[in-house]
């Protein structure tokens, strides 16, 4: 059995959940934290959505549910095998606990991949500068 290389991290937000959860789905504050294809058009992620940047990867939203999860799932065209052959994503849930807003993250799993531990490092820096930069929008939105 192989080894999960998987990051994972979370933050508390000083903000409602719904607030929260506008950063993660809205394209406006989604460049805020994260790339967006120049092209991509501001429509909200939801179940089905596809973020394609042409020739490198995509993201395809597979779970959302509202408040509560944001689940995208990533291939890249340099990968070797079909993308069904992987299972690695970003996925986001969302909880709120004594009012305060817990952000949790995961990436990967990056394991079948054979430079993942090269893409775990990067996932888990990605996923320490979003998360702080998704607390702040959300706090300073209020």
């Amino acid at each position: 059995m192989t080894s999960q290389l998987t990051v994972k991290n979370s933050t508390e937000i000083n903000a409602p959940v719904s607030k929260v959860w506008e950063i993660l789905i809205a394209p406006k504050y989604i460049r805020q934290w994260d790339e967006l294809p120049q092209d991509f058009e501001d429509y909200y992620l939801e179940k089905g959505r596809t973020i394609e940047w042409s020739g490198s990867s995509k993201l395809t939203v597979t779970d959302c549910e509202p408040h509560q999860l944001l689940r995208l799932s990533l291939y890249a065209l340099k990968w070797e095998l079909p993308p069904s052959n992987y299972d690695i994503a970003y996925a986001y849930s969302l909880q709120e606990i004594d009012g305060v807003c817990v952000l949790n993250v995961e990436i990967g799993d990056f394991s079948i991949l054979p430079d993942g531990e090269n893409y775990c490092v990067k996932a888990q820096e990605f996923a320490e500068k979003a998360l702080q930069k998704i607390k702040n929008l959300s706090e300073n939105r209020l």
